[in-house]
C-alpha cells in the first residue's frame, strides 16, 4: 500500500515536472515568437528609415545638381555676355581706327591740296568781276 502511494506520489510528480515543463516550452514559444515579431517590425522600421534617408539623399543630390546646373548656366550667359561685348569693343576700336585714319588721310590732303580760299559766296562773285576788268582793260 505504501509503495502504491509511492508510485502515485512519483507519477504525479513526474507528470507535474512535465507540465511544468511544457508551461515553460510554451513561454518560451511565445517569447520567441515576440522576440522575432519585434525583429521583424525593427527590421522593417530600418528599412524604411533607410528608404527615407536614399529618398531625402536623392533629392538633396537633385537640389544640388539643379543649382549647379543654374550656376553653370549663369556663366554661361555671362561668358556670352563677355564675348559679345569683346566683340562690340573691338567692332567699335576698328570703326575708331577707320575714322582717325580717314580724318588723317583728310588732313594730309587739305595740306597737300588746299581749297581754294573764298571770301563765300559775295567774295567769288566779286573775284570773278575784277578778272572781267583786267580781261576788258587789255
Amino acid at each position: 500500500d505504501a509503495q502504491a502511494r509511492a508510485e502515485l506520489h512519483a507519477v504525479a510528480l513526474r507528470e507535474a515536472g512535465e507540465a511544468a515543463a511544457a508551461r515553460e516550452a510554451r513561454e518560451a514559444a511565445a517569447a520567441a515568437h515576440k522576440a522575432r515579431f519585434e525583429a521583424g517590425q525593427a527590421l522593417a522600421a530600418e528599412k524604411k528609415a533607410r528608404r527615407e534617408a536614399e529618398r531625402r539623399a536623392r533629392d538633396a543630390e537633385a537640389a544640388l545638381s539643379a543649382q549647379a546646373a543654374e550656376a553653370a548656366a549663369e556663366r554661361a550667359a555671362a561668358a556670352a555676355a563677355l564675348e559679345r561685348a569683346r566683340t562690340e569693343a573691338i567692332a567699335a576700336a576698328q570703326q575708331a581706327d577707320s575714322a582717325q585714319q580717314g580724318a588723317a588721310q583728310e588732313a594730309a590732303r587739305s595740306a597737300r591740296d588746299p581749297p581754294p580760299v573764298s571770301g563765300g559766296g559775295g567774295g567769288g562773285g566779286g573775284g570773278g568781276g575784277e578778272g572781267g576788268r583786267r580781261g576788258g582793260g587789255e
